[in-house]
């Protein structure tokens, strides 16, 4: 979308502009057989992309949120499967990042390393037994266990949308200890994903997104050193909380207005030169489709404009407090809904042909309705900002009666 970009801004936008022209070839296959998109990220790693979110002082790029969601915008208009994937990705060393600093210099050893051997991650904390608003994705509770024994910790349990599981070097993810001076403690770890203990499911075989390679996986008797584990409260808006919902809110609606805008591209571009007898004109003259093009433009500008501003907002650590986590996740909500809208519209202009496995329309309409099932989303949103609005806090029980 043409806008003023700052230097780090165009520099991120213009590879992934590149990327996402590379990768629009290869998405139909990828999507078709379910596969992961290995040689997207080996191209992705080869110009630096996988570490945008890493200090240049450590070897990585040097991006904001703001850069980070403005490249992923334009990488998902090529494949947005492989976007969605990068995110997961990007949203360890990013967090991980937010971590330093604020002079935590424990994580500068794993900054570098995943910087100068381009490690990916997976991030699988989704625990399908919590509900996703309570448990905040898994990250504030999970039902997966963790015992201590010799300095060690023993973790048993299972979590669901390991996204980038076949192409992941590091696994991260949460259990929860029962602590016999403090009780329940969050942990949160990231190990090498071939640690004894882990176990793939290999079972992604799904509707859109196909190629994000989001498989579940056991945790079985897994053991991880106390020290290298993340302590937490349970439950809470704490700090790793927090910057989950930032990154949520601050990224995520980016990748799938990317999808929408690909979308509205292809049928503008597939119906503006297109006639019909008995007419001599295209269907571009025809008054619904003038309209549905009018719709999808308004419904994309306003989507971006509350995107960028809330990246904007959440760059500054300060500024991430309640009421901009809450808009933050309003901006996903409204914007994951709109790029559905804007999809769905332009499925419309195109008719029957949409349908179509040879047309790309087809592939964008599955993928962006995974957008409304990124937590918080759907009525767990509505909930916590509908609550605000009353002055109910957001954790008052009983949710409903």
């Amino acid at each position: 979308m043409p806008e003023q970009l700052t230097a780090s801004q165009q520099k991120w936008f213009d590879i992934s502009a590149k990327h996402a022209e590379v990768f629009a070839g290869r998405a139909a296959k990828y999507d078709e057989e379910g596969s992961f998109p290995h040689d997207n990220y080996q191209d992705l790693k080869d110009s630096g992309y996988t570490n945008i979110p890493i200090p240049e002082a450590l070897g990585g790029g040097g991006g904001d949120l703001l850069d980070i969601c403005i490249a992923q915008e334009r990488l998902a208009r090529g494949d947005g499967a492989t976007a969605l994937a990068m995110n997961m990705h990007l949203a360890l060393p990013w967090m991980i990042t937010e971590l330093y600093k604020t002079g935590n210099e424990h994580v500068v050893g794993l900054l570098e390393q995943i910087a100068s051997k381009k490690l990916i991650s997976c991030g699988c904390f989704t625990d399908p037994q919590v509900d996703s608003l309570k448990g905040i994705t898994g990250l504030g509770f999970t039902t997966v266990e963790a015992v201590k024994e010799d300095g060690m910790f023993r973790i048993n349990g299972r979590h669901s949308f390991g996204t980038n599981s076949p192409g992941a070097d590091l696994f991260a993810s949460t259990a929860v200890y029962n602590d016999p001076d403090e009780g329940e403690v969050g942990l949160i770890f990231f190990i090498p994903i071939d640690t004894p203990g882990l176990e793939c499911q290999n079972d992604w075989n799904v509707m859109g997104m196909r190629s994000s390679g989001s498989h579940s996986w056991v945790i079985n008797n897994l053991l991880v050193p106390e020290d290298d584990v993340f302590r937490h409260p349970t439950w809470e808006w704490g700090q790793f909380e927090r910057l989950l919902l930032a990154w949520h809110g601050g990224t995520f609606a980016s990748i799938y207005i990317g999808i929408a805008q690909a979308a509205r591209d292809f049928a503008i571009d597939y119906t503006k030169n297109r006639t019909r007898k008995p007419f001599n004109r295209p269907a571009s003259h025809y008054p619904g489709n003038q309209f549905l093009a009018a719709e999808m433009d308004i419904g994309l500008k306003a989507a971006w404009a509350f995107q960028r501003d809330i990246a904007q907002r959440l760059k500054d650590p300060q500024a991430r407090d309640d009421q901009t986590l809450l808009d933050a996740i309003a901006a996903q909500h409204f914007c994951m809904r709109t790029a559905i809208d804007v999809v769905d519209k332009a499925v419309d202009m195109v008719g029957g042909a949409a349908l179509s496995k040879h047309l790309p329309l087809e592939r964008y309409y599955r993928d962006v309705r995974a957008g409304p099932m990124h937590p918080i989303g759907g009525f767990d949103a509505l909930e916590v900002i509908g609550k605000h609005a009353f002055g109910i806090p957001r954790d008052t029980e009983p949710r409903y009666e």
